[in-house]
């Protein structure tokens, strides 16, 4: 058995004993149920554990000494044993911090709202009167400030949200809608599974400074790790430890026109890395039969509806190599779905070696049309553009290393 581990209720999405093995010891993610607190933490099974909804509280009852920042705060999420006394800290307020300095945020003297009032709130609001905010307003489902009338504080300059709205596997959730804000100049969010909420697609959409979950995660973890080992690690392990999450769990995501080779790359990536690769084309005949006799029968709208189904499922699923179909960018709920947890690359191929056969709305000589139609999407889509002219492995080793670059 491990000396430390996470508590909490539901745990599947967790990624803190990733986090926590980078960091260099044996960790484990031990779900306790409402009604077995008491009893888990007067069993002392373990030297040092983290903590997470919705114990942060909780926890506090049951614990010999509590910081007074944790105090002040109303909130423990790290619970040590020191001296034979349990002790109890806040190491959320170093990962929070931790993340707003690595976006390059200041708080310092602008109007910030704190979307949700719990426990992790309580911890937003700390932070933005301790770095010297002119404003703080908390938004909730009720009271003086609401998601209702949230309009009303349009000049707000910062978002931080404290809420699980959009976590997996709801993750077409979403809160706010930021174009209320015109003043906007970040957000902080602090759920990390998917990696990109849908919060932070729109602030990236806009060019906004963001915060992300998984820097603070990494961040706070780093801090719990020098109560764990008795040692600070350098600081540059907190980058090293999201670049590697990002590498070995970001889905790769192929886009492109039909034909260029879309199916035929993902299965060298997937040789290449050990990612699972998923044809969402693939996937649709199985679930409904063949795509020509879709449209032939049931017509293209059918078809998409079926194609953004697909795409939602695969998208809450970590660490795997998605060749989607030819159309799937003309839906912004694809597209939204599929930046979540993963990496766009558009595969660019020349036009005079696409084929249109097996292929309904390409045929007809359509596809010069329809290539002018859709090229300007896959572009606006992409985080990596590839050629792929030459050889299968030189499209693979492309998109390999300038993976590495994100």
């Amino acid at each position: 058995m491990a000396d430390y581990c996470l508590i909490g209720k539901r745990l599947n999405y967790s990624y803190s004993k990733v986090v926590h093995n980078k960091l260099g010891y044996d960790y484990d993610l031990t779900e306790v149920k409402e009604g077995e607190l008491a009893s888990f933490v007067r069993a002392r099974k373990y030297k040092g554990f983290n903590v997470t909804i919705p114990y942060k509280s909780a926890v506090m009852e049951y614990i010999d000494e509590i910081t007074e920042e944790a105090k002040r705060l109303g909130v423990v999420n790290l619970v040590m044993e020191e001296e034979g006394k349990l002790v109890g800290y806040n190491m959320d307020i170093r990962g929070m911090e931790y993340a707003l300095e690595r976006s390059g945020m200041s708080l310092a003297g602008k109007k910030v709202l704190i979307l949700g009032t719990g426990n992790t709130s309580s911890t937003a609001a700390y932070l933005a009167e301790k770095a010297g905010a002119k404003e703080i307003r908390k938004i909730s489902r009720s009271g003086e400030d609401t998601y209702q009338n949230i309009g009303n504080h349009k000049d707000a300059q910062y978002i931080i949200n404290t809420t699980p709205v959009g976590t997996f596997p709801s993750n077409e959730d979403c809160l706010v809608d930021l174009s209320l804000f015109p003043a906007l100049e970040g957000v902080q969010e602090v759920i990390y599974n998917p990696f990109k909420t849908r919060l932070v697609l729109q602030a990236e959409a806009r060019g906004l400074k963001v915060a992300t979950g998984l820097d603070m995660l990494v961040g706070q973890a780093y801090y719990s790790a020098e109560k764990f080992t008795g040692t600070l690690p350098e600081r540059s392990v907190i980058e090293r430890i999201v670049k590697e999450i990002l590498s070995e769990d970001r889905n790769v995501v192929l886009i492109g026109m039909p034909s260029c080779g879309k199916t035929t790359i993902g299965r060298g990536l997937s040789s290449k890395t050990g990612k699972r690769c998923i044809d969402t084309d693939e996937e649709i005949v199985k679930k409904h039969g063949a795509i020509p006799e879709i449209f032939a029968k049931e017509g293209e709208a059918v078809f998409r509806a079926y194609e953004s189904e697909i795409i939602a499922e695969a998208s809450k699923l970590h660490g795997v190599i998605l060749s989607t179909g030819g159309g799937a960018v003309k839906s912004e709920r694809n597209l939204l779905n599929l930046k979540q947890p993963g990496i766009i690359v558009y595969v660019e191929r020349d036009l005079s070696l696409l084929s249109s056969e097996g292929r309904p709305l390409s045929q007809g000589g359509k596809i010069e049309a329809l290539y002018r139609e859709r090229a300007p999407l896959y572009e606006a889509a992409a985080d990596i553009r590839i050629r792929n002219n030459g050889s299968v492995e030189d499209a693979v080793m492309a998109i390999l290393e300038k993976e590495k670059m994100i």
